[in-house]
């Protein structure tokens, strides 16, 4: 099998979306990180851990361009010039990989969505960069209104099979056939263990199936200051915020994005203040300081105001929590090189898209959504995507409160004018049999008023949702839209 670096957002951490259909047919290694944009893709593939497997990849593949848009218009306020800056970053280094690179770009409408998705288009198209548009796909089959619904995640479903026909066409993504000169600043990636220490430090190992770092906890009578790095500029940090104890939070995402902390930036001229969450977060400086000796990293004891913001660090929720500490894994150095020569915003359209040059364009190998062939799986998690818990409710709730009344309207039919029975006097025949035709008769009468109800349209579509639910691997739900129309239609015509 094919060896595949994949870097990117929550879109390609997601279990079972794009990693396990790349997964089908190829092995996977996933540097992903969720609410990163492409500085983060920059900062792994500069990590001295990932360069084996960089070195061994047949094909890399990368997706920022949901998170830059989240980043740009969410909390955060991530300038464009700043996102074009890394992208061009990210994509030189790529280029000089020498490597066949597919840039992914998932479809997503915010604010200034079509200059940034133009940025990946223009710089795919001057490195000679393999691309895979589905924002474009969504427009020419217009289905941007059905996409619209999932926000920033697409069904897993379609990002698993966008995976499989990548992994399985791998041989389709050629190195580019560019000749370019490029001449890149020089990055450089320091720990908390490369710098000067001031006082002591607690360090914990978090690691799970995915990530293992090593943290170093900043706290009030601490501090860090760096070493032989001056005229580098702070571009990015790496930060792991955990419980007290050191251990990886077991908040779900909403409440542990509310838990937040702050590390402050100090030197004699400058004041940076920026929070993160109680999640694996790599974010950028935006103000990209300048490292001299008089600078100071420690965490921010005095409650200062954040200068700078995060996009998943939500410090305006009502039941935020400020940590008494700053868990810090590493800090994204970049030297500028005075050959270094960038292109300005003013080179990307903000009123159309850029056409992808159609030798690097892959595209084609997007499964038809339209006419999804997995459908009866599609229209499974469409339906668990809109109403989440309306199977549960179903099992858990429905239907054994619906078994349980019909049971107690049985047994009371049953019991209903019988009486106690008494050992030492037998009832006569023709009183038997005056009681058994009263039950008959009230019997009938229950259940012409059941047929009533069994005719109403709410009883029958819930009858037809119940079944459906009872026979989803089978597609119920797909034959309980077509059997809905059925009934809807049937019972209109009825008056």
């Amino acid at each position: 099998m094919k060896n595949i670096v994949l870097l990117g957002g929550s879109n390609s951490v997601m279990v079972n979306g794009l990693q396990k259909g790349l997964k089908e047919y190829a092995n996977v290694t996933n540097l992903a990180l969720g609410g990163t944009t492409s500085l983060q893709n920059l900062y792994e593939l500069k990590r001295e851990k990932n360069q084996e497997v960089i070195q061994n990849a047949d094909l890399i593949l990368t997706e920022s361009v949901i998170n830059e848009l989240d980043n740009h218009n969410i909390r955060e306020n991530l300038p464009l010039d700043i996102i074009f800056k890394n992208l061009q970053y990210l994509y030189a280094t790529l280029y000089q990989l020498k490597k066949p690179v597919c840039i992914l770009i998932l479809p997503y409408r915010s604010k200034n969505y079509q200059v940034i998705i133009n940025m990946h288009r223009f710089l795919a198209n001057y490195y000679g960069l393999n691309i895979v548009d589905m924002q474009n796909y969504y427009q020419n089959n217009e289905i941007i209104q059905f996409g619209n619904k999932f926000g920033g995640h697409q069904l897993a479903v379609v990002n698993r099979n966008v995976g499989k026909e990548i992994a399985k066409n791998i041989d389709l993504f050629k190195i580019s056939k560019k000749s370019l000169d490029i001449n890149m600043p020089e990055f450089k990636i320091v720990t908390p263990e490369n710098m000067q220490r001031n006082c002591t430090f607690k360090i914990f190992n978090p690691n799970n199936s995915m990530y293992n770092e090593i943290v170093y906890r900043l706290e009030k009578g601490n501090s860090l200051s760096f070493n032989d790095c001056d005229g580098y500029e702070i571009i990015g940090m790496h930060s792991w915020n955990l419980e007290n104890s050191g251990e990886i939070t077991k908040l779900g995402f909403g409440i542990a994005t509310a838990h937040c902390a702050s590390i402050h930036l100090r030197n004699k001229n400058n004041d940076i203040v920026k929070p993160t969450s109680k999640l694996n977060i790599f974010c950028e400086i935006q103000a990209e300081l300048v490292v001299n000796k008089d600078l100071i990293i420690k965490f921010n004891d005095e409650n200062l105001n954040n200068t700078e913001f995060y996009v998943n660090s939500h410090l305006e929720k009502p039941n935020k929590v400020i940590l008494p500490y700053f868990d810090l894994i590493a800090f994204f150095l970049c030297k500028p090189n005075p050959n270094t020569k960038l292109f300005d915003l003013s080179v990307i359209p903000t009123d159309k898209d850029v056409e992808i040059d159609k030798d690097i364009d892959r595209s084609y190998l997007i499964p038809n959504i339209v006419f999804f062939k997995d459908s009866m799986e599609f229209i499974d998690e469409y339906i668990g995507h809109l109403y989440p818990n309306i199977v549960k409710h179903i099992d858990s709730v429905l239907t054994p409160q619906i078994i349980k009344k019909t049971e107690a309207q049985i047994l009371s039919q049953l019991s209903k004018n019988t009486p106690p029975a008494q050992p030492s006097i037998q009832l006569s025949l023709e009183a038997e049999n005056k009681i058994l035709k009263d039950k008959i008769k009230e019997l009938e009468t229950n259940y012409q008023k059941a047929l009533k109800v069994k005719n109403h349209l709410s009883y029958k579509l819930g009858e037809a949702l119940i079944k459906a639910n009872k026979n989803w691997y089978k597609g119920g739900y797909v034959k309980f839209i077509f059997e809905a129309m059925r009934i809807k239609k049937e019972h209109k015509n009825r008056g």
